[in-house]
């Protein structure tokens, strides 16, 4: 494990659980002070004890990412904790909701944008004053869904299209700033929560035979290749990469 974020300050929302964990634990192996932020208390302080037991320095925040009050809120508290700098933001936390445009209800509907759209927003909005200052990486988590229709996930896919657009937006504004925005748009990963969710929709073996066909790599993906990815972004070594919506999906959108 190299030291390639050493110094940096890095936020992740989501990040008491899944993938966001993940990503917590590989950015703070790696040298970065993490924020990690969450909707559930109880994982948070689980979350936060077994991330200093491996070393990293951590601090735990609960926040709901699509209350602006609690975002702003939990934003001054965590730049003055980084003594007012913030190098990489993860906007991870999202949900996912089943229905087609006609089924859908419409409390649903905007649980689903106020917290893979808002969220976004909001999180960037006030984490953009303090990066301004040295630059930095934003990486908002879209999916293929916002990029390909998705059966019986209406709003799940017009939220990611959306994440996408705003993606590409900040990193028009905010590229001559230093700060590069970029979109990870992972293709069905089987070992997360949401995978496991999606695919528990219909496990039969048909489906799940159509399901594979749609990935010309042959399998769905592992996590920890998403994760990769994302630290990729938000590393020196992407420094060229900006604006992009960054597919890790076995080719499947590729057909």
């Amino acid at each position: 494990m190299n030291n390639r974020f050493e110094g940096k300050r890095a936020v992740i929302t989501g990040g008491a659980s899944g993938m966001g964990y993940d990503i917590a634990r590989r950015l703070g192996m790696e040298g970065a002070s993490l924020a990690i932020l969450d909707i559930n208390q109880a994982v948070l302080a689980d979350a936060a004890e077994a991330l200093r037991a491996d070393g990293v320095e951590v601090n735990a925040y609960q926040v709901d990412v699509s209350s602006p009050d609690q975002v702003a809120d939990s934003f001054a508290r965590l730049i003055a904790d980084f003594n007012g700098k913030l190098d990489i933001l993860i906007n991870n936390a999202g949900i996912a909701d089943f229905g087609s445009a006609e089924s859908t209800e419409f409390d649903a509907w905007n649980k689903v944008m106020a917290v893979n759209v808002n969220g976004t927003y909001l999180c960037s909005k006030f984490a953009l004053p303090a990066m301004k200052r040295f630059g930095g990486a934003i990486i908002n988590f879209g999916s293929i869904a916002g990029m390909v229709g998705i059966p019986n996930m209406a709003a799940y896919c017009t939220s990611k299209a959306a994440v996408i657009g705003l993606t590409k937006q900040m990193a028009v504004d905010y590229s001559k700033s230093g700060i590069r925005v970029n979109c990870i748009c992972p293709g069905m990963i089987a070992d997360t929560d949401m995978g496991r969710q999606i695919l528990a929709t219909d496990g039969s073996e048909e489906m799940m035979s159509k399901r594979l066909s749609k990935y010309p790599i042959g399998r769905f993906g592992k996590s920890e290749e998403i994760v990769a990815a994302v630290l990729f972004l938000a590393s020196d070594e992407a420094s060229f990469v900006c604006g992009s919506a960054f597919t890790v999906d076995g080719a499947m959108t590729a057909l």
